[in-house]
């Protein structure tokens, strides 16, 4: 199953990229390697994170219709302050790289994220190469969370569509 969404998620991705390409390549300049490297970083930690994505569109959704789940922002609190949130969110901040993760750091996100192994948890960061999500993501799906979705375009993508925010 799990073979099966990796090929999925990266079939996916592969199709947006190739539908949204010119004769100047997919990125303004016409640098494709940069995204091609992006691409093959964000489908191998989907892969060896274990949890799924979801799409602003998706997200949007979602909140529109009163899903029941947690949103985590895994970005520093002063970040949440400064940038605002997602609505509902809650704040389960996650340093940037792995080497700086702390039992702390993984104490506050589980407290954050609950009891309740079963229920929908979305963790988003700054923007889709921010690691903060993937980490969280992980450490949640390591701790027996079922139902975990990182939000790659974070609060960035989020306000880029003009969607409501929490200040």
């Amino acid at each position: 199953m799990k073979k099966f969404s990796f090929i999925t998620i990266l079939l996916v991705m592969s199709l947006a990229l190739i539908s949204c390409a010119s004769t100047h390549g997919t990125s303004p300049k016409g640098l494709e390697i940069p995204i091609e490297n992006a691409t093959i970083k964000f489908a191998s930690d989907v892969k060896d994170g274990g949890y799924k994505i979801v799409n602003t569109a998706e997200l949007k959704k979602w909140l529109d219709a009163g899903k029941k789940m947690t949103i985590v922002s895994a970005l520093p609190a002063p970040e949440d302050k400064e940038f605002g949130t997602l609505p509902s969110a809650v704040n389960g901040a996650i340093p940037k790289t792995e080497k700086e993760l702390t039992q702390a750091d993984k104490a506050n996100l589980l407290k954050v994220a609950g009891s309740d192994k079963d229920k929908t948890i979305v963790i988003y960061c700054g923007f889709v190469a921010c690691r903060r999500s993937h980490i969280g993501a992980k450490i949640l799906v390591e701790d027996g969370f079922k139902d975990v979705y990182r939000y790659p375009a974070g609060i960035t993508g989020w306000q880029e569509m003009g969607y409501p925010i929490t200040k």
